[in-house]
């Protein structure tokens, strides 16, 4: 699984391309809006996966640049209100410490540094998973109360699957900023580094992706996402509709039934197991 997210930018025969312009909007970040425009892009990496196309990136060409950078800006209001609430829950114990100081009690200044580094600590890993079911269920339904519905988050942030593909982000995370730091130590470094960056944050992407659609599928028993023959724009697919009557001309078949958007080691279901063979069964299709 990590192999084939830090690849799958390298797909294509106009993959340095397409790495080359991700790395020039990312380096210029520091004027927000081509950040915005670089988590769009992001996004619709996540929206081909949960479709179970994974042969091919998004082309920078092919994309709605304004599309994806609204898209960027909403996805941004949810991560923000994640923010929000995990800085409520600091603040308790951050009046504790407040208190403590005031009062001269070095008793409650202590229990209030411990419960504020507990709170801190359980926060992040919360957020840590949190965050990618959030993110993509986002991209599901393309609505940004989605990222916080809490069926979902509950269901699908429980997944063992889902668990599996943070823990296998959080490494490729790990990776990507050892790498950072280190050609860093150079000028011509450095200048590398949002190349590298946008090559990780695909790769995590990738997995987020590729771990809810699993995770999903076992939960409601139908994939996130339904395929499309369209490779063009950013919203190209809706929720899946199972168990509705479609038009004759409406484009049929779930996200996994195109071979083309299978790695190597995929099986019937159309995603790999090699990050999660051991899986168990037991849950699967609970919500049906």
């Amino acid at each position: 699984m990590i192999e084939d997210a830090l690849r799958y930018q390298t797909q294509g025969d106009d993959w340095a391309k397409r790495v080359a312009l991700g790395g020039v909007v990312l380096f210029f970040g520091f004027l927000l809006v081509p950040l915005f425009t670089f988590q769009g892009y992001m996004l619709e990496v996540m929206r081909r996966v949960l479709r179970g196309e994974t042969d091919t990136p998004p082309a920078w060409d092919e994309l709605d640049l304004v599309d994806i950078t609204v898209d960027g800006v909403r996805h941004t209001v949810v991560v923000m209100g994640y923010g929000l609430l995990l800085t409520l829950v600091l603040a308790i114990p951050g009046l504790l410490v407040l208190g403590g100081g005031l009062g001269g009690s070095e008793g409650l200044l202590l229990v209030g540094l411990l419960v504020a580094a507990l709170l801190y600590f359980i926060g992040v890993l919360a957020m840590a998973v949190v965050l990618p079911v959030a993110t993509g269920n986002f991209v599901r339904t393309d609505s940004i109360a989605a990222g916080f519905d809490r069926d979902v988050l509950s269901s699908v942030g429980t997944n063992r699957t889902m668990l599996m593909a943070v823990v296998m982000a959080f490494a490729v995370n790990i990776l990507v900023s050892v790498g950072a730091t280190v050609l860093g130590f150079t000028i011509i470094g450095y200048l590398v580094v949002p190349f590298l960056a946008f090559v990780g944050q695909s790769a995590i992407m990738y997995i987020w992706g590729r771990g809810f659609a699993d995770a999903y599928e076992e939960e409601y028993g139908e994939p996130p996402l339904v395929s499309t023959t369209s490779t063009g724009g950013t919203h190209g697919s809706g929720p899946s509709t199972a168990g509705t009557t479609s038009d004759v001309n409406d484009p049929v078949g779930d996200s996994y039934a195109d071979d083309s958007g299978r790695s190597d080691d995929t099986d019937e279901s159309g995603f790999g197991t090699s990050a999660w063979d051991d899986v168990g069964d037991g849950d699967s299709g609970r919500h049906r």
